[in-house]
């Protein structure tokens, strides 16, 4: 990866951290799909494309978006072509399969185009560019949140104590059941201990959902 990147003019290359950023050209449907499936999932013949130049990947994002508009059926997520930011590290670089020069089929390109094996995590794309949904919900610098920050988490313990603090119902299901926990124990001839905040949200992860 190192080599690749000093033999290639104009690549998004950070030294410091040995991480290349290539780009992804999609639309702001299939940008949805991937936050939720947690994944840029292979495409065509397996793989999934990448360019060194956004602009050579925001090319592919138009071609993804009249391509989605087949059938007659659309909206404004397909409508609208993104480029995905992704980070590529040495673990993550070994998916890189072939490369070729985009030049032999635009000439008006000095970028290349880059083949990945295998699917890439939500966790690699650092940024959205060229998508106008967020900043019309009014956050331009929207990233794809996932539980890798902890953001995620944070949101769900501040719902939970919003709901236990605000809504009557939970306020009494949560004092019931500490009720029951301390009878059932005391009766067991234990100690009750205390239950915090993240025993219960520990709890909840381990429930398995059920349809």
């Amino acid at each position: 990866m190192t080599e690749f990147a000093a033999d290639t003019v104009g690549i998004d290359y950070a030294k410091d951290s040995n991480e290349i950023f290539l780009y992804h050209g999609t639309n702001c449907y299939r940008r949805w799909e991937i936050n939720k499936s947690g994944a840029i999932e292979p495409g065509r013949k397996s793989y999934s494309f990448f360019s060194t130049r956004p602009q050579d990947a925001f090319k592919y994002a138009r071609a993804a978006s009249m391509r989605d508009m087949g059938g007659g059926s659309f909206n404004s997520l397909i409508c609208e072509p993104v480029v995905l930011k992704v980070r590529f590290n040495a673990r993550t670089w070994i998916q890189v399969d072939f490369i070729q020069d985009e030049a032999a089929h635009d000439e008006d390109s000095t970028g290349l185009v880059l083949a990945v094996l295998g699917p890439v995590p939500c966790g690699s794309i650092v940024d959205v560019l060229h998508c106008m949904h967020g900043r019309r919900l009014g956050n331009g610098a929207e990233t794809i949140r996932s539980f890798e920050d902890g953001r995620v988490m944070e949101g769900i313990r501040h719902l939970k104590e919003t709901l236990m603090k605000d809504r009557l119902d939970s306020w009494l299901m949560k004092h019931m059941g500490t009720w029951s926990r301390k009878v059932g124990t005391s009766l067991k001839g234990g100690e009750v201990p205390d239950v915090t905040l993240d025993d219960e949200v520990r709890r909840l992860r381990q429930l398995q959902v059920r349809a």
